[in-house]
């Protein structure tokens, strides 16, 4: 709660609680595979609140003892869903931090493993919706990394791949909210890569969906977010429309 309201001192000081009580807790019974995942999860808070204060050398640090413990955590029981997911998430979160760092070779190759296990997951359990939205955002931050390398070619491969997973989502179920909005999205980090490609009516094309899409949820939901996103979406718009 301390977190949710920006005052990351105070959230600090309770996920360090949380951590040492959680670490004193698996070194008295280090064979408990829940006691070693409580501990995981408190070394994630902790790099979670450094990355949010700009600190990533800690953040790093953290994300580094939570990725261990996830890993064996899924090698001691490779067949458990759960924790192949908890593995995934793991390597994603290495992957932001590098990204934020701008070590985008570093953070690929954490994104690729993560996207490796969720397309796994997902080959598995087909019909599962959370886990197709996973390989979906695993796809997003693929086309996202390669675009900020000038690798257009393959950030368009990864962010269509996104797209037709978030279209097979939306039309499955078109009054989610979170599934409208992940389609939205989509549409915009395509209209953005085709600015890059200094392809314009194609960005246009894609914006004007996108837009679409987010008025239609200001319509239904007062969320600041998608009411940030429609604003950000008609200010691309205007650009394109200004000589």
């Amino acid at each position: 709660i301390y977190q949710q309201q920006g005052d990351f001192k105070k959230a600090l000081q309770f996920f360090e609680m949380r951590g040492q009580l959680g670490k004193e807790l698996f070194e008295a019974n280090p064979h408990s595979e829940e006691l070693k995942n409580g501990l995981a999860v408190s070394y994630e808070r902790l790099g979670d609140i450094y990355q949010q204060q700009g600190d990533f050398k800690m953040a790093l640090q953290f994300f580094e003892q939570y990725f261990q413990l996830r890993k064996e955590l899924f090698e001691a029981n490779p067949h458990s869903e759960r924790l192949k997911n908890g593995l995934a998430i793991a390597y994603e979160r290495l992957g932001n931090i590098y990204q934020q760092q701008g070590d985008f070779k570093k953070a690929l190759q954490f994104f690729e493993q993560e996207t490796d296990l969720f397309k796994q997951l997902f080959e598995n359990n087909p019909h599962s919706e959370r886990l197709k939205d996973g390989l979906a955002i695993a796809y997003e931050r693929l086309g996202n990394i390669y675009q900020q390398q000038g690798d257009f070619k393959k950030a368009l491969q990864f962010f269509e791949q996104d797209f037709q997973l978030r279209k097979e989502l939306f039309e499955a179920n078109p009054h989610a909210v979170q599934l409208h909005n992940g389609l939205a999205v989509s549409y915009s980090n395509l209209g953005r890569l085709y600015i890059d490609m200094k392809n314009y009516a194609a960005a246009k094309e894609y914006f004007i969906l996108a837009e679409a899409l987010w008025a239609a949820l200001i319509a239904k939901t007062d969320i600041p977010k998608y009411q940030n996103n429609l604003s950000w979406v008609r200010e691309q718009l205007e650009k394109m429309e200004t000589p």
